[in-house]
């Protein structure tokens, strides 16, 4: 069960829904000049991955990407959910790491992160509610589920492939330590 998903669609739902220039004002900060050009969910993943964190962590987040839903475009989402995840893995983590190495994953400039989560305190006075956990664990795991339902599993031929036929040995490939980490998120 992927948590990761229907956090990541109920953002994207709430992203059509907004029109593009409503973010000025309290958000500037979090805009880029186009979008990021890598998925949500992925980013979500990657850094989840880097931190060795379970989704757990997203329910605690959307509480806080949660007040900005009106204020949420294209360009400025990722720097959102990213502040809202370093903020929450912070609060839960007793020796978090130091900020240039979450900005290094979150890709932000070196002294962003700061700046990001100070004005994210600011517009929620800086008060953080964990009141209804399982309600919001709830939403989210319906809406990854919803999604699931969406996708059509009869588009996909079962006779094509076949496990039994796949002979092919990865690890003659080396690992992916010769890849960049980050390189491995980004989709076209």
């Amino acid at each position: 069960m992927s948590l990761t998903l229907g956090f990541a669609s109920i953002l994207s739902t709430r992203i059509e829904k907004n029109t593009p220039n409503y973010n000025i004002g309290i958000l500037t900060q979090f805009s880029l000049p186009k979008p990021l050009p890598m998925r949500l969910d992925n980013f979500i993943d990657h850094f989840l991955y880097q931190l060795n964190l379970q989704e757990d962590i997203l329910v605690n987040a959307f509480f806080i990407v949660e007040n900005f839903l009106d204020h949420i475009t294209q360009n400025n989402i990722h720097k959102i959910v990213f502040t809202a995840l370093a903020l929450v893995y912070k609060f839960f983590t007793d020796s978090p790491v130091a900020n240039n190495c979450l900005e290094k994953i979150g890709l932000l400039k070196k002294g962003e992160l700061g700046k990001l989560e100070l004005v994210i305190l600011e517009n929620i006075n800086w008060t953080i509610k964990f009141d209804d956990v399982e309600e919001v664990y709830e939403k989210l795991a319906n809406e990854m589920k919803k999604k699931d339902d969406d996708y059509d599993d009869d588009d996909y031929d079962d006779d094509y492939y076949n496990e039994d036929d796949d002979e092919t040995n990865y690890t003659e490939y080396g690992s992916n330590c010769s890849f960049s980490e980050i390189s491995a998120f980004f989709t076209k």
